[in-house]
């Protein structure tokens, strides 16, 4: 019997890993919650890092306005400006904050249905990663001059904003989780030119990218939380890349 009680822990112990990770933001749900079926759902502004403050207001104004558009059933309650906050009016009411409504389903649906909201939608930005990376190999551009074969070298440089967002979604009705994930955004920008030519590039700055992220960002969450509503929106996106052709010594170059 001492055998058997022994052989079975490895057996729930497997059991209780295959129920999904629970860390400090709780057991990760990633099963795309049923917002068609609500009549009113709430959006929260999200928590930002020091890098990403003007994010925190943008990003769930601009996802509130794109679902707006795809289930017109469906009233949304969210913050459009300083002097229209339903929203943040009532956090500031029931003496709560944005944390600690993230980190307690039970308050965050408080909140909800303070709003008759049957759904309320909360969530956290992480601090952008940016990555600029040059490459040295020499590539070419085929061309003619004058009738005659020639070509031209060039090379590349990409640069790239990562960022990963935490969002949760809570039936205020019962409390629950409904929907907690992390949805990750990744934009690539390709630039191919001629060593000389450098400094006459305006390259792509950080508050542009994040700029980017704000617009691009909303509409990877809106496709994770309404996938069969909304196309497809990946991330990885190529949103800068040469107009040329560029061929080297493994043929012609792909900006992915």
């Amino acid at each position: 019997m001492r055998l058997l009680r022994f052989s079975l822990i490895p057996l729930v112990l497997v059991i209780i890993a295959g129920c999904g990770s629970s860390g400090k933001d709780g057991p990760t749900i990633s099963t795309a919650p049923a917002l068609s079926e609500a009549t009113r759902i709430a959006i929260t502004s999200f928590i930002a890092g020091d890098k990403t403050g003007i994010l925190g207001k943008r990003i769930p104004l601009n996802l509130a306005t794109r679902l707006e558009l795809v289930m017109k059933d469906v009233e949304w309650i969210y913050d459009q400006s300083d002097k229209v906050n339903p929203v943040s009016a009532k956090l500031q009411e029931l003496g709560l904050s944005l944390e600690d409504i993230l980190a307690d389903a039970a308050l965050a649906a408080k909140v909800g249905k303070e709003l008759k909201a049957d759904f309320i939608i909360v969530g956290r930005i992480d601090n952008p990663k940016f990555t600029d990376k040059d490459y040295h190999t020499l590539l070419k551009k085929q061309g003619r001059q004058a009738g005659i074969s020639g070509t031209s070298t060039y090379v590349r440089k990409r640069l790239s904003a990562l960022i990963k967002t935490r969002i949760k979604v809570i039936d205020t009705k019962t409390g629950d989780l409904v929907f907690n994930d992390s949805v990750r955004d990744y934009l690539k920008y390709w630039y191919a030119f001629q060593t000389q030519q450098r400094n006459q590039i305006v390259f792509k700055t950080e508050e542009n990218m994040l700029a980017d992220l704000g617009n691009h960002l909303p509409r990877r969450i809106a496709y994770v939380l309404y996938p069969t509503g909304l196309p497809e929106v990946k991330e990885g996106e190529v949103l800068l890349k040469p107009e040329i052709e560029l061929l080297g010594n493994q043929g012609v170059i792909t900006f992915d």
